[in-house]
C-alpha cells in the first residue's frame, strides 16, 4: 500500500468527518428551534458548541492530506484552489456566524431555568444560524463536486459560486420564518 493511497483514504475520512459535524450541527439547530424547556435547549446547545471537537480535526485532516496530495500528485490546479477556498470559507463562516452565536446560547441556557423565555427563544431561532448551516453545507457539497470532477479553474469557481448561491437560496426562507415560534403542529 502506498503513502498516496493512505493519504487519499485519510482525505476521504476528513471529508466524512466534516459532513458528520454538519449533520450534528443540523440536528442541534433543528432541536434548539423546537425546545420548549431550558433543559432541552441546554443539551442541544452543548452539542452545538462542542462541534469543534469533530469539525476541527476533520478540517485539519482534509488540509494536511490535501496539501500532501497536491504536492505529490496534482500540483497547482484551479479546482484545488477552489476547494481550499471553500474549506477556508466554511471555517470562517462557522467561527464568525455560528460559533459566536452558539457560545451566546450556551451562556444563556446555563443561566436560565424553566420554560424558554421569548428572548431565549429568539436566540434559539436566530435565522443566521440556519443560513450559515445551509451555506456551509452547500459549500461542502461544492467542494466534493470540484474534487470529483476536477473542472477548469473557471468551472471550479463557477461551481463554488453556484454552491454559495444554492446555500443562500435554501437558507434565506429561514429569515422570513426568523424568530417566529414554531406552531404546535410543526407547520
Amino acid at each position: 500500500m502506498s503513502l498516496y493511497a493512505i493519504a487519499v483514504f485519510l482525505h476521504i475520512v476528513g471529508a466524512l468527518g466534516l459532513f458528520a459535524a454538519l449533520g450534528l450541527e443540523w440536528a442541534s439547530l433543528l432541536n434548539l428551534r423546537r425546545a420548549s424547556a431550558v433543559g432541552q435547549a441546554r443539551e442541544w446547545a452543548r452539542m452545538l458548541a462542542s462541534l469543534r471537537a469533530v469539525g476541527a480535526p476533520a478540517a485539519l485532516t482534509l488540509l494536511v492530506t490535501g496539501i500532501y496530495l497536491t504536492a505529490t500528485r496534482w500540483g497547482g490546479q484551479g479546482w484545488i484552489g477552489a476547494g481550499l477556498g471553500g474549506l477556508v470559507l466554511i471555517a470562517v463562516l462557522g467561527a464568525t456566524l455560528t460559533g459566536r452565536r452558539a457560545g451566546a446560547i450556551v451562556r444563556a441556557v446555563a443561566a436560565d431555568a424553566g420554560a424558554v423565555s421569548a428572548a431565549l427563544g429568539d436566540r434559539l431561532r436566530d435565522p443566521v444560524l440556519l443560513v450559515s448551516a445551509w451555506v456551509r453545507t452547500a459549500l461542502a457539497l461544492g467542494i466534493v463536486f470540484v474534487m470529483s470532477t476536477k473542472p477548469s479553474s473557471a468551472g471550479a469557481l463557477t461551481a463554488m459560486g453556484v454552491a454559495v448561491g444554492l446555500g443562500l437560496a435554501a437558507g434565506l426562507p429561514a429569515w422570513g420564518r426568523g424568530r417566529r415560534a414554531p406552531s404546535p403542529t410543526g407547520a
